[in-house]
């Protein structure tokens, strides 16, 4: 009977160790790679709202008005029920240095990326 147990909990000190080979492994990236085509598709309706401001931030000089009214926005949508972390470098970093960019060339998708950014760094 004590040789079965120990031959038993040999064999679980395998399976768990070839468990966390696999956690690391590519399928874990893999699956990863497609949680955020997932996480895309739950947030339909801040990505419309990113393409209509990235429509109106077309408009020379005005673009980053808009671009900073979708920060607002996007804070509003993610920030406060967000636990832990900056939303500094989620949301203000991303559209500061787009706006930047986008105040001389204004045909930057600085909200869409700046919401797929984001949502990216969502924890859920």
């Amino acid at each position: 009977m004590n040789d079965i147990t120990t031959i038993e909990d040999e064999r679980m000190a395998m399976l768990n160790q070839a468990r966390k080979a696999i956690a690391g492994g590519p399928m874990a990236k893999a699956k990863l790679a497609l949680s955020f085509g997932k996480k895309v598709s739950n947030h339909w309706l801040i990505l419309m709202a990113a393409v209509l401001f990235d429509i109106l931030a077309l408009i020379p000089f005005l673009c980053v008005v808009f671009n900073l009214l979708f920060g607002l926005v996007l804070f509003l949508y993610f920030g406060p029920k967000s636990k832990g972390g900056s939303e500094f470098t989620r949301i203000a970093l991303p559209i500061g240095i787009g706006s930047f960019f986008d105040f001389f060339l204004s045909v930057l998708p600085v909200n869409i990326a700046a919401a797929l950014i984001r949502i990216a760094l969502n924890d859920k």
